[in-house]
């Protein structure tokens, strides 16, 4: 018996010690997520393009796709431009205009040698090389119809290379509505995954003392939430309707960041392993991913984009351990409705996650897919759901078992604790009765108002008095109505002082009541007694002892003894 006991405490500390740590971890992505979100709005006034446009500032437009470019050798950073030419007379009219989206490039637009439109990270940028994903719009007047446009694109880093972008020609208005149109399935589905990610991160905070709430709810909400901003943020679309922030460039890679770690957490909390150590490692591992990525970063050493393959095997090692726990899951507890839905939505996020980032690497950079969003909103509903149900039937159910308690443990009269109550919060066992005092109170005269009033006026003469208790020492201690006229305040930390503070403002309140009561008079007797282990076994014998004491408070009220 005593060889298991010691295991038993073992254990107990080998699991305390992991949920240290895990406490740890997730305060340490919290200081991280506050960081970021500070870069982030430092990002959103100090990160700028620099665009000249020679043009001044409608027909439908032309479309050139895989457009004839050619790359020629340069002394930037990525050793090399690439130059498009695009032919004018395919579409007429005046005032067209000439659109192409940039990847992590500096454009220059010429006709013939003349510079026409540039576009080039801000000198102010003091910790960013890129300009970022812009959508370029360069205004063509009429009498530059005639000959062709040269567009060349500087790529901001070496080694990454994107196809030449699509480029549209003609009405402004029109080449939105294309690309919106494209794009309004995963902007608008991105859109709502935030949203209720917002919603369930509000809900458990709303409900943040409600033991029955589910606290998982928090990550998997925190996670649709990255995982929205992320794709919104990726979008084409994005980068049209916030021209000229570049820091809607940087959001992505913030999202993917920050998204490791409510995955794993959300997943950790659902399986009967969640205190293996092996839950942190990929939290740990993106914990330092993060707080590398953001040095690197700041002191303008290297940008996100450059750290991308970086940030996809930080990914990819979470989903391989998480993987790995799975599978141990499924061999300790077998094949159930709750592993195959946790396995369900993890293939969802991680399958619809190789097919987004596939597309992006094969697109060349500037193509998006609603994949991993359409999939992540029906599976964050239906988990949402499934545990918004459990939890609504457990506080039912706990509300039923609370007001059970609440008729066992309280007075139904007055709505104070009852003998049963005091008996179990001055169980020897489960209280140190050390620094405790006990007061004990007796109406007087109660059942002369029963029989001169009747019991109605007696029964608001237990009421009226159980109230101005409860005001003045419910405000030190724990009161209960031990029966009859018979009341006992259990005080933690209680002192002689207190307790006749407490007894002073009493005996003031009754008299006021008093002096506005016609027919009831209260007057109520009072002891007190702090617990002494030398005369004491437990809190009962003290409370015998503040009984003997209001005993004779109440024979000195009668007058038949001298006061104290």
């Amino acid at each position: 018996m005593c060889a298991t006991s010691g295991r038993s405490d073992s254990g107990a500390d080998f699991s305390e010690e992991r949920r240290s740590m895990a406490k740890i971890v997730e305060k340490a992505y919290l200081v991280i997520f506050a960081s970021l979100a500070v870069f982030i709005v430092f990002s959103f006034f100090a990160y700028r393009t620099e665009v000249h446009d020679a043009g001044t500032r409608n027909l439908g437009f032309v479309k050139f796709q895989n457009l004839p470019n050619e790359r020629v050798p340069s002394d930037t950073v990525s050793g090399y431009r690439t130059l498009g030419h695009v032919h004018l007379n395919e579409i007429s009219g005046e005032n067209c205009h000439l659109i192409f989206q940039s990847v992590h490039q500096s454009v220059a637009v010429f006709y013939g040698d003349k510079c026409i439109y540039s576009m080039n990270a801000s000198s102010r940028n003091s910790f960013t090389k890129t300009t970022g994903c812009v959508w370029n719009d360069v205004l063509l007047t009429e009498e530059l119809s005639d000959e062709d446009i040269t567009i060349e694109l500087t790529p901001a880093y070496r080694g990454i290379h994107y196809d030449f972008p699509d480029v549209y020609l003609g009405a402004k208005s029109s080449i939105i509505w294309d690309v919106f149109v494209r794009e309004m399935f995963p902007v608008g589905i991105s859109i709502v995954l935030m949203i209720f990610g917002f919603f369930l991160m509000g809900y458990v905070i709303y409900n943040r003392n409600n033991s029955e709430v589910d606290r998982n709810l928090l990550w998997l909400g925190f996670f649709a939430f990255l995982l929205g901003l992320w794709k919104a943020c990726d979008s084409p679309l994005s980068k049209i309707i916030f021209h000229g922030l570049p820091v809607f460039s940087l959001l992505p890679f913030v999202a993917l960041l920050l998204m490791i770690m409510p995955f794993v957490c959300f997943f950790r909390e659902m399986h009967s392993s969640k205190d293996d150590k092996l839950w942190m490692v990929p939290c740990v591992i993106s914990t330092v991913a993060v707080y590398l990525c953001m040095f690197l970063q700041y002191f303008n050493i290297l940008d996100l984009r450059q750290l991308f393959s970086f940030i996809l095997l930080t990914m990819l090692i979470g989903i391989l351990i998480l993987s790995y726990l799975v599978y141990q899951e499924y061999k300790r507890v077998g094949w159930n409705v709750k592993l195959k839905r946790n396995l369900i939505g993890m293939l969802v996020v991680i399958v619809g996650f190789i097919v987004d980032v596939g597309v992006y690497f094969f697109g060349g950079g500037t193509d998006s897919s609603g994949v991993v969003i359409f999939g992540m909103l029906v599976y964050v509903i239906a988990q949402s759901a499934t545990v918004l149900r459990e939890s609504c039937t457990l506080i039912t159910s706990n509300e039923s078992v609370q007001e059970v308690e609440d008729l066992a443990y309280h007075d139904k009269l007055t709505g104070l604790f009852n003998r049963a109550a005091f008996i179990t919060d001055t169980d020897q066992y489960a209280v140190t009765p050390d620094n405790y005092a006990v007061a004990v109170l007796d109406l007087n005269d109660l059942k002369k108002c029963n029989d001169n009033l009747g019991h109605e006026k007696g029964d608001k003469y237990i009421v009226d008095s159980a109230h101005i208790i409860q005001d003045t020492f419910g405000t030190i201690g724990k009161c209960y109505r031990m029966g009859g006229d018979e009341f006992y305040i259990l005080v933690p930390q209680g002192g002689k002082t207190a307790c006749r503070e407490q007894q002073a403002a009493m005996e003031s309140k009754i008299a006021a009541y008093n002096e506005g009561s016609p027919d009831i008079k209260i007057s109520i007797a009072c002891g007190y007694a702090r617990y002494d282990n030398r005369m004491d076994y437990d809190l009962n014998a003290t409370a015998k002892r503040a009984d003997k004491l209001m005993y004779q408070h109440k024979e000195e009220m009668k007058g038949h003894v001298a006061p104290r």
